[in-house]
C-alpha cells in the first residue's frame, strides 16, 4: 500500500475548505450548528467540525473553574451545566474561524478514509494511561462514519472489559484493518468530495521511486565475450531506432550498390572550424612534470559526493511551507516523534502545548512559552535536533 502524501493532502484540505466556505458564506456572514451538520457533503467532515468545536465547549467549561471558588457545589454545577447547554445552542461562525477547522477535518478525514489503520493507530498510541475503554470507543464510534466495521470490531474484542492496554487494542487493529469486508469503499466517499472539488486519489500518495534511479550509467554497459565489443551497426541500431533488417549488412549493400564511391565518400573535416584548446602557461616557479597534465582533471565524484546537500530533517520539509494550524499540519509519523522526544510519550501534554501554542498572540510569546514552560520541564536541550524541528513549525505558524 503506498504511503500518504500528507503535503498534498494537506494542499487539497485547505483549498476544498475555502470552496467550502466560499459556497457556504456567500449569502450569509455566519453558519449556526444545524448549518454545520449540513456543511460538506461528506457527512466525516461535519462531524469532525462538530467534534472540535465540542472539545473547544469543554474547554470553556473548565476554564470557568477556580481556587477561590466552590465549583464542586450542585447549584453551581447545574447553573454551569445549564449555561453550556444554552451557549452550545447558540452556535455561529464567521469564515474566517470555521475555514481552518474544516481543513483541519478535512485531512483527517482523507487521512481516516485512505490508511485507516495507520489514523486508527495513531489514535489508539494517543489515548490516556495508554489504554483504550469502552468510553473511548463510544465517543469514536459518535463522531466516526468511515470504516465502521473496524471500530465495531474492536467494540465486539473488548467485550464487557472496561478497558485494555493499548498493545492488545494495536493488535486487535491489525487484524480488523486487514479484512476488506470491515473496510468501507474509498471511491464513493472520493466522489462526495468530488462534487465540491475535484480530487485525483493517486495524487494522495507519495510518488515511487523508479528503481533505474540506483542504477549507476556503468552498470548499464552490457558484458560481451572477452576481447569483443559491440559493432558499430549494433550501437547504431541501439540509438537510432531503425530495425535489425534496415542496419542488416545485406540492406546497407543493397541500399550503396548503385551509389558512386564518390556519393558515399565521408567530406573531409573542416579543420578551420575545429575549436582548439587555450595554451596553458606554467608557473614560472613550477617545473614542468609527467604529473602536471592530471592536475587538470575535473572534480572526482567523492568531492561532488560531498558537496550534496544533507538529508532533509523534518523542520526543513516545512521551511518553505506557511502554516496555518500546528496540529492540523503535523502527520501522525510526526505527531509520535514529538510526543516521544519532546513530551517524554505524554500525548495529554502534547495536546495541550499545541492548543496553547495556537492561542498566542506572536511567535515571541510562543517562543517564550516553549523557553520557559517545555524545554525547562522536558529537557529539550538532551533532543536538540527534534526540539528545532518543533521551534521551526511553531514560527513557520506565526511568520509563514
Amino acid at each position: 500500500m503506498p504511503k500518504l502524501d500528507v503535503a498534498a493532502i494537506e494542499t487539497y484540505a485547505k483549498a476544498y475548505a475555502a470552496q467550502l466556505c466560499r459556497e457556504q458564506y456567500a449569502q450569509r456572514n455566519r453558519v449556526d450548528g444545524d448549518t454545520l451538520l449540513r456543511l460538506s457533503p461528506v457527512s466525516q467532515v461535519n462531524l469532525f467540525v462538530v467534534r472540535d468545536l465540542y472539545d473547544v465547549w469543554k474547554e470553556t467549561a473548565t476554564a470557568f473553574r477556580s481556587p477561590y471558588f466552590n465549583f464542586e457545589s450542585e447549584e453551581v454545577k447545574k447553573a454551569l451545566q445549564s449555561f453550556l447547554n444554552t451557549v452550545s445552542k447558540q452556535i455561529s461562525v464567521e469564515q474566517k474561524d470555521l475555514e481552518p477547522l474544516v481543513a483541519k477535518a478535512t485531512h483527517e478525514s482523507l487521512e481516516l478514509l485512505l490508511a485507516p489503520r495507520e489514523y486508527l493507530e495513531g489514535w489508539i498510541k494517543e489515548l490516556p494511561d495508554f489504554r483504550l475503554t469502552a468510553e473511548n470507543l463510544r465517543t469514536f464510534q459518535k463522531y466516526n462514519r468511515l470504516h465502521k466495521g473496524i471500530i465495531q470490531g474492536l467494540s465486539e474484542r473488548l467485550g464487557n472489559e472496561p478497558a485494555v492496554y493499548t498493545t492488545r487494542a494495536l493488535e486487535w487493529l491489525e487484524e480488523l484493518a486487514s479484512d476488506e469486508n470491515r473496510r468501507d469503499s474509498v471511491a464513493e466517499t472520493l466522489d462526495l468530495f468530488a462534487a465540491t472539488l475535484p480530487v485525483d486519489e493517486q495524487s494522495l500518495y507519495e510518488k515511487e521511486i523508479s528503481t533505474e534511479s540506483d542504477q549507476s550509467f556503468f552498470d548499464q554497459v552490457e558484458v560481451t565475450q572477452a576481447g569483443s565489443s559491440p559493432s558499430r551497426d549494433e550501437n547504431y541500431v541501439a540509438t537510432s531506432g531503425l530495425t535489425r533488417t534496415e542496419s542488416s549488412p545485406e540492406y546497407i549493400a543493397s541500399s550503396i550498390s548503385t551509389t558512386s564511391a564518390a556519393e558515399t565518400a565521408l567530406p573531409a573535416p573542416d579543420y578551420a572550424t575545429i575549436p582548439t584548446a587555450p595554451a596553458i602557461t606554467p608557473a614560472e616557479d613550477v617545473t614542468a612534470s609527467v604529473n602536471d597534465p592530471f592536475s587538470m582533471q575535473p572534480t572526482v565524484l567523492n568531492e561532488k559526493l560531498r558537496e550534496e546537500k544533507p538529508a532533509e530533517t523534518i523542520g526543513s520539509q516545512y521551511q518553505h511551507k506557511p502554516i496555518s494550524s500546528i496540529h492540523s499540519f503535523i502527520s501522525l509519523n510526526h505527531k509520535f516523534i514529538f510526543i516521544n522526544q519532546l513530551f517524554k510519550g505524554d500525548a495529554t501534554a502534547y495536546h495541550q502545548a499545541i492548543e496553547e501554542l495556537e492561542k498566542a498572540p506572536s511567535f515571541d510569546q510562543a517562543k517564550d512559552l516553549m523557553n520557559r514552560v517545555y524545554a525547562s520541564q522536558y529537557k529539550w536541550r538532551d533532543v536538540a535536533d527534534e526540539a528545532d524541528d518543533f521551534y521551526e513549525i511553531v514560527r513557520r505558524r506565526f511568520n509563514g
